[in-house]
């Protein structure tokens, strides 16, 4: 099988996002989402393209999303994403949930029944539910999100 030179896809041409400061924003669909990319110069269809990738603490972190960009680009299977687990996902959407409420002037508890049901949270005591802490920390987590948390989503946790 004879390697083929990577190509700039005329199929990204369309989901052009306009000029900025650092260069061209482009968007690509995949399987699992959106890449968005940034080109650095002009580019015409079929060119060539390369990647420049900074060797710095994010560096591995960088090199997974482009080989799931070029996995995708070359019509391979893409990877689930491994930066987040199912639990993980299902927390942050409880997240996100639990601060719309409070958002939206919820009491705890009536967050407490959307997540978990109302005949779970009925079975105990409110004052002394584990329910109810669960409730607490999912929006105060959910708000440390929106103030910056959320940024740690786009990294693997790695030892330093």
């Amino acid at each position: 099988m004879a390697l083929t030179e990577p190509r700039f896809p005329s199929d990204l041409l369309p989901a052009l996002r306009g000029p900025a400061v650092e260069g061209l924003h482009l968007s690509h669909a995949t399987e699992t989402g959106q890449i968005h990319l940034i080109l650095l110069n002009s580019l015409v269809s079929d060119q060539p393209i390369s990647a420049h990738i900074p060797l710095d603490a994010l560096g591995l972190d960088r090199i997974e999303a482009l080989t799931r960009l070029w996995r995708s680009l070359h019509g391979h299977k893409v990877p689930p994403n491994s930066r987040i687990t199912a639990q993980q996902r299902r927390r942050l959407k409880n997240m996100l949930r639990a601060v719309d409420g409070r958002m939206n002037n919820a009491d705890y508890r009536e967050i407490a029944e959307v997540i978990f049901g109302v005949e779970r949270v009925a079975a105990e005591p409110w004052k002394t539910s584990a329910l109810r802490d669960a409730v607490l920390d999912l929006v105060k987590d959910g708000f440390a999100m929106i103030d910056g948390g959320y940024r740690k989503l786009l990294r693997h946790r790695r030892r330093p």
